[in-house]
């Protein structure tokens, strides 16, 4: 939410920050409201000032440039007699168009451009061109960041100061706050509400400028006809006509003030109901009543199958779910969201139809996710709007009208409201308060905060009866009251004290010590950890896993394109990985602990609470290669690497036994003849493999991309393992290669657990470190030579012990697999 400090000025007094914005920026923060950003406009035009040419002479040395002299408004004279005044600048220009007299605006050695649309910004120093020393420059509307196009320099009314700074003349010398507003804020969603934020912080007054207006004879009764169908999602509806309204360009003080908070301006009728949404809060709507059929506006519940199509061209179908506002015959808008495009003001329009209401926060809520459709109005009234402003909202706009396209005001105005908005009375009790924030505050005191943020009190000592204003709908309970006197007086102002302790702590939650250890696990390993959202979106899962069992579907979504729960972490962090490719990460590795979430499906389900299931996995991608480019890369390198992290992450946690082995059922988004599954201790706990080749081009990355899942609740049985320390081992290893004549359908592990079986525990390591296909072997054979280590804990073995040691592994092991050596 970007709001403009001079703006804000118009409500009450915020002189004292136009100097420090920042100390404003630190108040607000400091009462709930971050300030994530402040931009001070006029240090974008530092050193570019209002100057006049007094002399224009050709260039010595180059036809096509001009040398001017131009008047700065420094003054004072110079050095010695004969050379330029202080305030006079000798400036090279490339320009046709400027002459003698001309005011212009120059930038002086210092200045940084914005250049064009605020793109490409640039330092005017000192400079020589062709032998002649230029002394700033004259700019033109592109160079300034004012357009993007531009026929010269930027010539300015004669009356212009010289001297004055660009940013001043020119009313671009605005303080700008991004506001990070909480969802229950809505009160601070506009400049009065803002204000009177701030003088409640500060203990300023604050007050809204509505002046009168005079109506016109006409009724707006007799002109439209109004019927409010649905008052039960629509509780306040008001309206008013302006007649004989000029649709042209706005006044420059109103455009200049919508686009210093980044708002376009389309036209003034438009333009000044934007202008009042964004003053005070309530969103407005204006209807051309020549386009209004029957001259009759109706709030009700859509019919199934109707069609709008809105202000920004897109073509809504209705489910009969929504809330809109129609005319005799069909839909004119969407309520709260967006108005229609048949009825919206254009430079033909001449009587226009003013709506301000008050629609309930879900039903807008509903209909803006239904439809992917939001809008600075729909914003506002899904927090919800102060229902007593509605009026003043209508009427600051049709002033504003009248003021500034000529209309007129009708008499009368509609204002159908026959259920007010409860107000909640609260029974404050200072000493429950007292208690629960660590410090006294008595009713003095109490009444004195809570009259600051335009709260009713009533009442005296230690009890009092307090009505919050109908903007606030976020004080309803008396903790609601506490927090917002000890925001008034700040956090900072509770004394410190230590707590109490009568009990030792509790132990830690088992599986949430396991999570931090194995991610510190990972961590070491070289992998980041990443978090993602539970929330996925269903094309992109479908995509990527392919047509798999049914995903649990959100009823009601944040967005469209986050509709389910994720079956699976993968393709999050396929996302991921894609996302740091595009940025230059060309290689790396994630991994993520989270739950998954799948459909039970079995449909026996009187045991199950819930028609889902959640389970903890572990979810690990590994992209690029660490090869040089002088080493031949290895294509099987990815998916060993991830291998490997995934067997030091289980021998770091010590588990007895694990192995990979060729999966029977390939799922499609894995390469067919380059995945494994993981089985830890005897049961298959997830898979690890390389990702298809189809799904790599999708995801737009060079190189084989790895992943692979666990399954931490088949892993995270019982208590966590305690890692032992064995001391360094006394006596030496030594060292025996073998290589045997295979079957290819052997697998290399098969061998490597019978070497280690027949071995017993003098055989420490043992793993395959060349595989040989080709010419010299039958088709159907392969060559795996693998490296064994002995050692003895106890003593130093001998030759002769190895030797016969390892013949009688190689003899069992041959005889078992049916293998001979090489």
């Amino acid at each position: 939410m970007k709001l403009s400090l001079k703006w804000l000025a118009n409500y009450t007094n915020v002189t004292p920050y136009l100097k420090d914005p920042q100390k404003l920026a630190d108040i607000l923060t400091n009462g709930g409201l971050e300030v994530e950003d402040v931009v001070n406009q006029a240090k974008d035009f530092n050193h570019v000032v209002i100057g006049k040419i007094l002399e224009k002479n050709k260039h010595p040395n180059a036809d096509q440039l001009t040398l001017c002299l131009v008047d700065v408004g420094e003054g004072g004279p110079g050095g010695a007699t004969g050379t330029v005044l202080r305030g006079h600048r000798k400036i090279v220009c490339g320009a046709k168009n400027h002459n003698a007299g001309d005011k212009v605006v120059v930038s002086l050695p210092g200045a940084i451009l914005p250049g064009q649309d605020g793109t490409g910004r640039f330092e005017i120093k000192l400079s020589k061109i062709r032998g002649e020393e230029s002394q700033g420059m004259l700019c033109s509307d592109k160079e300034l960041g004012l357009s993007s196009e531009s026929q010269g320099i930027k010539i300015l009314p004669a009356d212009a100061k010289v001297g004055m700074p660009f940013a001043q003349y020119f009313k671009m010398d605005d303080v700008i706050l991004d506001i990070k507003v909480t969802p229950n804020r809505s009160d601070c969603l506009s400049h009065f509400g803002l204000a009177r934020e701030i003088a409640g912080l500060t203990g300023e007054k604050y007050e809204f400028p509505l002046k009168p207006f005079t109506e016109g004879r006409e009724s707006t009764k007799k002109i439209m006809k109004l019927n409010v169908e649905d008052q039960e999602r629509c509780l306040r509806y008001a309206g008013r006509v302006v007649l004989n309204v000029r649709v042209g360009p706005s006044p420059a003080w109103l455009k200049r003030d919508l686009e210093s908070i980044g708002l376009r301006s389309i036209n003034n009728v438009v333009d000044i109901t934007n202008f009042v949404m964004m003053e005070i809060g309530q969103p407005l709507h204006a209807f051309d009543i020549a386009k209004v059929e029957g001259s009759q506006i109706i709030v009700r519940k859509a019919k199934p199958g109707e069609k709008l199509t809105t202000l920004m061209d897109q073509e809504l179908t209705f489910d009969g779910t929504e809330l809109v506002i129609a005319d005799s015959k069909k839909p004119v808008a969407l309520a709260g969201v967006m108005g229609g495009k048949q009825t919206g003001v254009n430079e033909q329009t001449r009587d226009i139809f003013v709506e301000s209401a008050y629609f309930i926060p879900s039903a807008v809520r509903r209909a803006s996710r239904r439809h992917g459709l939001e809008s600075d109005s729909s914003y506002r009234f899904s927090r919800g709007v102060d229902p007593d402003a509605i009026n003043l909202a209508l009427n600051r706009a049709c002033q504003l009208l009248a003021e500034y396209s000529g209309g007129s005001i009708c008499a009368d105005s509609y204002d159908i409201y026959p259920r007010p908005v409860a107000k909640p009375r609260v029974e404050l009790d200072l000493a429950f308060i007292s208690a629960r924030l660590g410090m006294n505050i008595d009713g003095i005191e109490a009444k004195r905060l809570l009259e600051r943020v335009g709260c009713d009190v009533s009442g005296s000592g230690q009890r009092l009866m307090v009505n919050p204003p109908p903007y606030r709908a976020d004080l309803r309970i008396p903790e609601d009251l506490g927090e917002e006197m000890l925001r008034l007086k700040g956090f900072g102002s509770v004394p410190e004290t230590l707590p109490q302790t009568v009990a030792a702590p509790a132990n830690d939650d088992l599986v949430y010590t396991l999570e931090n250890r194995l991610g510190q696990t990972l961590r070491d390993l070289g992998l980041d950890q990443a978090i993602n959202l539970s929330f996925v979106n269903s094309i992109f899962l479908e995509e990527f896993l392919g047509a798999s069992s049914p995903v649990v579907e959100l009823s009601n979504p944040i967005n469209l394109e986050l509709n389910v729960m994720r079956p699976s972490l993968l393709p999050s962090l396929a996302k991921n990985a894609a996302h740091n490719f595009r940025h230059g990460q060309v290689r790396g590795g994630l991994f993520e602990i989270a739950p998954v979430f799948a459909v039970h499906e079995t449909k026996d389900l009187k045991n199950e609470t819930r028609p889902f299931y959640e389970e903890l996995h572990l979810g690990i991608i590994q992209w690029g290669s660490e090869s040089e480019n002088w080493l031949k890369p290895n294509s099987a390198e990815p998916f060993f690497k991830l291998k490997g992290v995934i067997e030091g992450m289980l021998k770091t946690w010590q588990y007895k036994t694990f192995k990979f082995e060729k999966l029977e059922v390939v799922p499609s988004f894995l390469h067919p003849g380059k995945s494994a599954q993981v089985f830890v201790e005897g049961k298959p706990v997830g898979f690890v493999g390389v990702l298809h080749p189809a799904l790599n081009d999708k995801l737009e990355i060079k190189g084989a991309v790895v992943v692979a899942k666990l399954n931490l609740k088949a892993l995270f049985t019982g208590q966590p393992k305690m890692v032992k320390a064995k001391p360094l081992p006394k006596f030496p290893t030594v060292e025996r290669d073998v290589a045997f004549l295979s079957p290819s359908e052997v697998d290399a592990g098969a061998i490597r657990e019978a070497l280690a079986k027949a071995a017993g525990p003098i055989l420490i390591t043992c793993y395959p470190f060349d595989i040989y296909r080709g010419d010299e072997l039958p088709q159907d054979k392969k060559s795996i030579a693998f490296r064994l280590i002995y050692q003895d804990q106890n003593r130093t073995l001998s030759d002769e012990e190895v030797n016969a040691a390892h013949q009688k592994v190689i003899d069992q092991v041959s005889q078992k697999l049916n293998l001979t050596t090489r």
